[in-house]
């Protein structure tokens, strides 16, 4: 169970992973080994999963997204578990959701041009004869974007 400690704790992380224990410690009011004995139980515990760099994708040249649903030909585990791992081991595709409703699964795909999509969808999608059926969304502009979970306890 998450503490208020705890939750404020993940709330500074999730906005800046860099932060010293020390600076955390001040920030919600408990000693640097406090903070340090938390931070090592909430990552054995899997609630910290991992810590990343967000990079700018344009400096690698990926200037394009965009969100694509996918509607298989059936629901059949197989199937699915196939088009996960494929999914999974494509570096185009940044997420993967399974999801309920008319497509099957909404991926967010990041390529540095039409002709790289082309290729993807040519490679992952066209040529898939388990996908009946996708809609290709070009993400014009990134109105909200954020990797934090909302830490409050509501």
């Amino acid at each position: 169970m998450l503490d208020a400690y705890d939750r404020k704790l993940l709330a500074l992380l999730q906005e800046d992973a860099r932060q010293t224990h020390d600076a955390l410690a001040e920030a919600v009011n408990l000693s640097p080994t406090a903070v340090t004995r938390r931070l090592k139980r909430l990552r054995s515990e899997g609630v910290i999963q991992r810590e990343v760099a967000l990079v700018d994708p344009a400096l690698f040249g990926r200037t394009l997204r965009l969100v694509v649903n996918v509607m298989l030909q059936r629901a059949q585990a197989p199937l699915v578990d196939a088009f996960k791992a494929a999914m999974a081991a494509a570096p185009e595709v940044v997420q993967c959701y399974n999801v309920t409703g008319r497509p099957d699964f909404v991926l967010m795909v990041l390529v540095r041009d039409m002709g790289d999509y082309e290729r993807f969808a040519r490679a992952h999608l066209m040529n898939n004869p388990h996908v009946r059926e996708f809609e290709s969304l070009v993400v014009i502009n990134t109105c909200k974007y954020s990797t934090a979970v909302p830490a409050d306890p509501s």
